[in-house]
């Protein structure tokens, strides 16, 4: 080998040296520049999942405040259909009472109408047994009818 080869060997061996080294340090600023976007990747991620959790929190709340809400409503809806179903109860029981009533002053207006045609009957003169044979009543009730007629004409 001549001398001149070894200095072409070293240099060729630098320059070779040079560009492996060229070559490793753009590669790893390519992958520094990967690392720096899958940071900020990771960074936005983190973000967002900070900004989801809080979002989460949020619905939560309003979740259970409805939830609050509506066991509240649900209880003040069985008061009151409990109070309905009392009040329904009570005006039922009146109804039916009512009903009895007028089912009673039905019965007892025929009564009366017997009543009012005795007293007509009594104005114009009729007399005990008139009175007993057309309006169907006990003579004891005609003989009293015809006494409270004539006392009030009297009076």
């Amino acid at each position: 080998m001549s001398l001149l080869a070894v200095p072409l060997i070293a240099t060729t061996a630098l320059i070779l040296v040079i560009l492996l080294a060229g070559h490793y340090f753009l590669r790893m600023s390519k992958l520094a520049k990967q690392i720096n976007i899958l940071s900020a990747q990771i960074q936005s991620n983190e973000l967002q999942i900070s900004e989801l959790q809080s979002a989460n929190m949020q619905l939560q709340t309003t979740i259970d405040n409805f939830k609050q809400k509506s066991e509240t409503d649900i209880t003040e809806c069985i008061q009151v259909s409990r109070q309905l179903e009392h009040r329904i109860k009570t005006l039922h029981s009146q109804f039916n009472q009512q009903q009895q009533d007028i089912i009673k002053l039905q019965e007892s207006e025929g009564q009366d109408k017997f009543y009012a045609r005795a007293y007509k009957l009594a104005e114009r003169g009729a007399d005990v047994d008139e009175i007993v044979a057309e309006c169907d009543l006990p003579r004891a009730e005609v003989e009293m009818l015809l006494s409270v007629y004539r006392r009030r004409i009297s009076e």
